[in-house]
């Protein structure tokens, strides 16, 4: 993997790991960080007044506060598992951000990803840094068409050689030579042009399942034999996987980026490990009921109005690993679980031939899933086996746990009651 000869200000020796910044040498790590800012602000910017009023300019277009983007640095300082004293560099970094140049290629998808940053009314700071990134190349965006969008492209490429952001949405067609899928006025491959533009990129990103893991295009039979983009290219890819992906781990992941020159640390999937290292289960505010062996077993059952586990309607939280649960959607308004409906394990390779019936008991479905206990690194690699009956097994436990202490606790009233009744009848 070619992951360290294609970034901008890159320090050979300085291994990004943020724990190591805590417990080490921070001082050292901060000093780093500070020199590749000041060196990027002084590429991107023309003056320090263009610096300090590009963001804050644009986040007053959409009402968000000075107030409100500190508060939003915060969380992301802490998401990104750095100290506080990162806080005021992870605002000069999303600054940054919005001016590096950016290609965004659509492949094989059906553009869920654009429509999740571009289409919000009431955007995040993230939705809005997305939104403002310098795109070069963006086919749903950008004014250029035919041969001077591509142009544009081929020029970003040569000019920027090293330094540009690539963000891929959608499998890859790769079947009769990548020709299940033409783009722009030659009529290039969608395999052609992948290859040909990650070839140089600083970073190279797939945004969505279906870039990440071939998604529903590769589902069974895949016909157009639709992949993953690290499949097609020899780069170091960052998936960042869901159905849409969550604006806060793009941009968290592109903050990063922009700090040390180098790619977030991953797991055996290729996933940020600061957004993806644990399940949607463990952090689910539904998950007491779970412990409780309290679930929703009908749509619309008094268990649903009650907010009940949704693991018995196929609910895949357990299987799952994204930080979907603590970060949410759409400024913190709601996510599958909260909106009523059980996770379908989006984040999760093949997961519209494995995942699927969404909406049946997993255990009556059939699905081979991964083990519930695995670690983010070993997540793919065994199966549900014991683990999945261990699950069951401690719903049933709970449940019947539960009734044998109320039916304790109503005998135990009912002896009370019956002491209370001898005692005034002597």
């Amino acid at each position: 993997m070619d992951n360290d000869n294609h970034s901008n200000g890159n320090d050979s020796d300085f291994k990004w790991d943020p724990l190591r910044f805590i417990s080490k040498n921070p001082g050292e790590a901060l000093k780093k960080v500070d020199k590749r800012l000041d060196a990027l602000e002084k590429e991107y910017f023309n003056d320090k007044k263009d610096k300090e009023e590009n963001l804050p300019n644009i986040f007053g277009i959409y009402g968000v506060s000075r107030r409100d983007f500190l508060k939003w640095s915060a969380f992301l300082t802490s998401a990104l598992m750095l100290p506080y004293i990162f806080k005021p560099r992870i605002a000069r970094a999303a600054n940054i951000l919005t001016r590096t140049p950016f290609i965004w290629l659509d492949m094989a998808d059906c553009m869920g990803n654009t429509e999740a940053f571009i289409r919000n009314a009431n955007p995040t700071p993230a939705e809005i840094i997305l939104n403002y990134v310098s795109v070069n190349y963006m086919e749903s965006i950008m004014a250029p068409a035919g041969y001077q969008a591509e142009a544009r492209r081929i020029e970003t490429i040569k000019k920027d050689k090293g330094k540009y952001i690539l963000v891929v949405e959608g499998a890859i067609p790769t079947g009769m030579d990548g020709k299940f899928l033409t783009i722009g006025a030659k009529g290039d491959t969608g395999l052609k042009i992948v290859k040909e533009t990650a070839k140089n990129a600083g970073i190279i990103i797939a945004i969505g399942n279906c870039a990440s893991y071939g998604g529903i295009p590769a589902a069974h039979p895949n016909p157009t034999s639709a992949v993953g983009l690290s499949s097609v290219t020899n780069r170091q890819v960052i998936n960042i996987p869901a159905c849409p992906a969550n604006p806060v781990n793009v941009v968290g992941t592109l903050v990063e980026y922009i700090l040390v020159g180098k790619a977030p640390q991953l797991d055996s999937l290729g996933r940020p490990l600061w957004a993806y290292s644990s399940r949607l289960h463990d952090n689910c505010y539904r998950r007491g009921h779970f412990e409780a062996g309290e679930y929703v077993r009908h749509w619309g059952d008094d268990g649903a109005k009650k907010q009940y586990c949704l693991y018995m309607m196929g609910c895949k939280g357990p299987f799952t690993w994204n930080n979907c649960t603590t970060v949410e959607y759409n400024q913190d308004m709601s996510f599958p679980m909260r909106a009523g409906h059980g996770c379908i394990g989006c984040s999760q390779p093949v997961f519209w031939d494995r995942m699927t019936p969404f909406e049946k008991p997993n255990a009556d479905a059939k699905i081979i899933l991964p083990g519930v206990e695995a670690t983010a690194d070993e997540f793919g690699v065994a199966l549900l086996g014991a683990a999945g009956v261990g699950i069951a097994a401690h719903a049933i436990y709970t449940g019947v746990k539960k009734k044998r202490e109320a039916k304790k606790s109503k005998n135990e009233k009912n002896d009370d009651s019956d002491d209370k009744n001898n005692n005034n009848k002597s």
